[in-house]
């Protein structure tokens, strides 16, 4: 082959490479050469596999596609605790690795940030090859710090987030994340409350890092459905009473439904109103959060169910789709030039309809005694 028949493709090669797809007779006109040699031309350098032939055009190369691993992998998963809430996220993330074939390594950081980076830390370390992690939040905010994303972000495997959405201006805004959108779930209680024709509700709450989102959802929906909320009240110590003579209180002003974030709680707030004389559903209806342990109260509660378990399998399913693409973690930069899109995935929780939620009661519950106290729970409510 003469040099200069090699010169000539390299040229329509860089003319294709620089400015895109051409038509053939364009092409040949422009280099001044027939259609029999330009179509061996590009015969020549499609077979190379330097550009792509269509039906009158040349085109530059298809790019290839992402690399593709098949693992198996291990999974390293941090979340606070292994019981009550994240069990069942636990049993998803299982499941999903089980059915690809990946082994799940999982770490418990009880909520502390230091122990949750040396979980990881241990876990990059001995191999495995992404993350899945429920990072500790503020409890206050229930948002994760610049810090924290920073260091998420910087970790050298992929990493998916689980129940922590992150700010659209957070350097974690770059990581998958699947969570339960806990402010729609405390709308749904709130519209079953209304359709059963409560005009008086209330709302009584733990200290963890989903509250604000639940009580935003609380809010919103009391004030798109034309309730009136009697009182937002706050657990006080974990364990304890402090919010049972406020609760009692809010009934007495008119509140004929009471919604409780969490379960626990919930199943306190059900004594707490027998022990005062109200009656469940009949003078009050009550209405819980999570679903873990409500359809055990002796008046089955009515919850709010999270997808705690689909949370876990899509996480994993999520971050295995990665894996087999050969993404990589390391940096903002790298994470956010990424071929495949980052993915902010919410799920709707449901709603449990049991014994405690019924049309409100006719009548006013003001002669009722304050509540008597009752003895101390132990601390350390769970919170997901």
């Amino acid at each position: 082959m003469g040099r200069s028949v090699e010169e000539r493709r390299q040229n329509i090669l860089a003319i294709v490479e620089r400015e895109g797809t051409q038509q053939v007779h364009d092409l040949a006109a422009r280099l001044n050469i027939s259609a029999v040699t330009i179509r061996r031309d590009l015969e020549e350098l499609a077979g190379r596999g330097l550009v792509h032939r269509t039906h009158g055009f040349v085109e530059p190369a298809k790019s290839p596609g992402p690399v593709v691993n098949d693992g198996p992998f291990t999974i390293g998963m941090v979340v606070p605790h292994s019981n009550y809430y994240f069990d069942g996220v636990i049993h998803g993330a299982k499941a999903a690795a089980g059915a690809a074939g990946a082994k799940l390594v999982l770490g418990v950081s009880d909520y502390d940030k230091s122990t949750e980076m040396h979980q990881v830390t241990r876990l990059t370390t001995k191999g495995v090859d992404g993350i899945v992690i429920a990072p500790t939040p503020d409890f206050a905010t229930g948002e994760l710090d610049a810090e924290q994303q920073k260091w998420l972000v910087s970790l050298p495997v992929p990493v998916v987030l689980v129940e922590r959405p992150v700010s659209p201006s957070g350097a974690a805004s770059v990581l998958d994340s699947v969570s339960s959108s806990h402010s729609a779930g405390a709308a749904l209680v709130v519209r079953h409350l209304a359709e059963l024709g409560h005009e008086k509700i209330a709302c009584v709450s733990i200290s963890g890092p989903n509250s604000n989102r639940i009580r935003d959802g609380y809010m919103g929906a009391v004030e798109s459905t034309g309730l009136t909320s009697v009182a937002v009240i706050g657990e006080g110590n974990p364990g304890s009473d402090d919010a049972a003579d406020e609760l009692i209180r809010a009934v007495k002003d008119g509140a004929t439904a009471v919604f409780v974030h969490n379960d626990q709680l919930a199943v306190k707030c059900m004594m707490w109103l027998e022990d005062a004389g109200i009656e469940i559903p009949t003078d009050v209806s009550l209405a819980g959060y999570d679903d873990v342990i409500a359809g055990l109260a002796h008046v089955q509660l009515t919850a709010v169910a999270p997808w705690k378990s689909e949370v876990g399998h899509r996480a994993v399913q999520r971050l295995l789709s990665r894996l087999r693409r050969g993404s990589r973690g390391g940096n903002f930069a790298r994470l956010a030039s990424e071929a495949t899109a980052t993915e902010h995935l919410q799920l709707i929780p449901r709603l449990h309809i049991r014994q405690s939620t019924a049309p409100p009661r006719k009548g006013s519950l003001e002669s009722l005694a304050p509540a008597q106290p009752l003895a101390e729970a132990a601390p350390g409510t769970p919170t997901p």
